[in-house]
């Protein structure tokens, strides 16, 4: 523990900094905070303007019961009745059980609906109840008990697939509690079977399917932590246990001391500096200090943390604070439909993760790491696949990228997939035979923290990039597009580096189709490593690529003499044919695929 720390002080300070927040959106004609809606592809029709957030304000009258001044409890009744009344208790609907994200939209006027609205919205009635149910009044607690009634039930009939992890383990929660609070029995049994099957996925490989995410780590980690304060069984606790466990020492598998990072690879990721969250803060009792993050746009999750006891293990401290020494970390994520395996490597001034094969979603980190910087800061590396439609750069979905790593060392092959996402990776699907709007394509490495360099380049096969404390080096192999060989470039950035493998590029957008297209890859290499690292060889060997039958693939010794080859699809084709193309070697093998842990969480 922080000499300095105090939970019950910053616990406060979380529920100031939110209800300040909260306070300053609230519109009491609606009994709802009121926002400027943050833009979003996804789900919601509503992409700006002021709007009326569901979750936010019941995490609002969550926070201002804990609050507890002059009219809060009433403010808080209100915004109770106010989503109860937004919720859709109609069971034919398919929309049953759950809410729009906003006043203004109906869970039935969006594209589609978010089924984890009855997760989210669930866990946060039964912290109402838990803390203040006693004191609320008959009417606000029978619509309370209502909505959880029809959130649970929704969650039922879902019955989501246990690889989603976060919502997977909120479900199980909200039906264990649930059914406590209810007295159901049923729907409490459906729980403790959950928990069950949840537990054995697990099992499975040891890890999380949904893993290393930071936001969703901190999201599964609550949610166990609920479970612990608010579930009342031996069994369930026992499982409990050991999952809290496990998740961890899956976080610690990755956590990099000398950056205070989370290094790679990540199933799901929102921002690429960690920080120090409130669930962080909190879990390890302010060693990595306690900031108070601002909430912004009347988000109110700031504050529920402080209804949260959260604890760690007290074998985590040692490893939160110090890397015993360099490491190359491997560990089994999921073994359907084909092995998804990552790699991490660690020492005291980089860390360098990759998964074997991802796709390029923008919440996906399938191959990124951090540096120490020169002023002690730290700096990432991150590659992603980059798509201008004319009217914007964003993260496009499409595309596929296979790594093999050794060391700090990475051998890479981007390709694109069909069917598959634009901007999400099944929501909004470009199908065989459609043509999609694009000016350009480009595989980027942003290099965040880097010196600057004065302006755009282009370079001929490769760069090295002098990061004071460690050193980048990139190359590019070869490749295809159209019949296009990508080109490789540099370009400032505000805050760093830019490296872009451009494998389309229009001056006006043009309307692809990806049959017309042929080979459709770029292959290369990636190494950060410390400065002054002995690198074993004289100088750094050319990769090479290749084509040849259906596959594309990069061959290239390390520094430190090790063979890796990477092999994937050269063309167009769908996620499982690009799957069942992937293979690597490492030093002539298949790369090792260990389990993170062989003890069973389930006797």
């Amino acid at each position: 523990m922080h000499p300095a720390w105090s939970a019950a002080e910053y616990d406060r300070a979380l529920l100031r900094a939110a209800l300040a927040e909260g306070d300053r959106c609230w519109d009491a004609e609606a009994n709802l905070l009121q926002v400027e809606a943050p833009y979003n592809p996804i789900h919601t029709n509503i992409k700006g303007g002021p709007a009326h957030p569901t979750r936010n304000s019941l995490h609002y009258a969550l926070l201002l019961l804990e609050r507890g001044g002059e009219g809060d409890a009433e403010r808080a009744h209100s915004v109770i009745l106010r989503i109860a009344g937004l919720q859709d208790r109609s069971p034919e609907n398919a929309t049953y059980g759950i809410w729009g994200y906003y006043a203004e939209e109906p869970a039935a006027e969006m594209v589609p609906a978010d089924w984890n609205w009855a997760d989210f919205l669930g866990i946060a009635l039964l912290l109402v109840h838990a803390r203040h149910g006693d004191t609320l009044p008959a009417e606000v607690r029978h619509e309370l008990r209502e909505s959880l009634r029809h959130a649970a039930a929704s969650i039922v009939r879902r019955n989501v697939h246990l690889t989603y992890t976060n919502v997977a383990v909120m479900g199980t929660f909200v039906t264990l509690a649930a059914g406590k609070l209810l007295d159901d029995e049923e729907l409490f049994a459906y729980g403790k079977d959950r928990m069950v099957r949840l537990t054995r996925a697990i099992d499975s490989t040891g890890s999380f399917t949904e893993f290393n995410s930071p936001s969703y780590w901190g999201v599964v980690l609550q949610t166990l932590t609920l479970i612990r304060e608010h579930v009342d069984d031996e069994e369930v606790l026992e499982l409990n246990d050991r999952l809290h466990d496990r998740l961890w020492l899956h976080f610690l598998a990755r956590w990099h001391p000398p950056t205070r990072q989370l290094s790679g690879p990540m199933a799901r990721c929102y921002s690429n500096d960690l920080g120090v969250p409130p669930f962080l803060a909190k879990a390890v009792r302010g060693e990595l200090g306690a900031p108070v993050p601002s909430p912004v746009r009347g988000e109110m999750a700031t504050g529920v943390e402080s209804c949260v006891d959260y604890r760690m293990p007290d074998w985590v401290l040692p490893r939160l604070r110090e890397l015993a020494g360099e490491r190359e970390h491997r560990e089994l994520f999921a073994e359907t439909p084909s092995p998804e395996t990552g790699t991490t490597w660690l020492d005291a001034v980089t860390t360098l993760g990759s998964v074997n094969h991802q796709d390029t979603w923008l919440q996906r980190r399938p191959l990124f790491g951090h540096w120490v910087r020169p002023d002690g800061t730290s700096g990432h590396l991150h590659v992603h696949l980059m798509k201008d439609d004319g009217a914007e750069d964003f993260d496009f979905a499409s595309g596929v990228l296979s790594t093999v790593q050794s060391g700090p060392h990475v051998a890479w092959l981007a390709g694109f997939a069909c069917p598959a996402g634009d901007r999400h990776h099944h929501l909004d699907m470009i199908e065989p035979g459609d043509r999609f709007r694009a000016r350009s394509l480009r595989l980027v490495v942003d290099a965040i923290g880097a010196p600057p360099v004065a302006e755009p380049c282009t370079l001929d096969g490769g760069v090295e990039l002098d990061l004071g404390t460690a050193r980048l080096d990139f190359r590019l192999a070869g490749g295809a597009f159209g019949g296009r060989t990508p080109t490789l470039r540099l370009v400032p950035r505000a805050d760093g580096v830019r490296i872009e493998v451009v494998l389309f590029e229009s001056t006006t957008p043009a309307e692809l189709d990806w049959a017309e297209l042929g080979d459709t890859f770029a292959a290369g290499t990636l190494s950060l490593v410390a400065a002054g690292a002995r690198q074993g060889a004289e100088t750094m060997q050319d990769p090479e690529a290749a084509a040849d039958g259906d596959h594309a693939e990069v061959l290239w010794t390390t520094p430190q003499g090790h063979r890796l080859t990477v092999r994937g699809g050269r063309s167009v084709v769908s996620r499982e044919e690009h799957a069942a193309l992937h293979s690597a070697t490492l030093d002539g093998a298949a790369p090792p695929s260990p389990r993170l842990s062989d003890s069973p969480l389930v006797p």
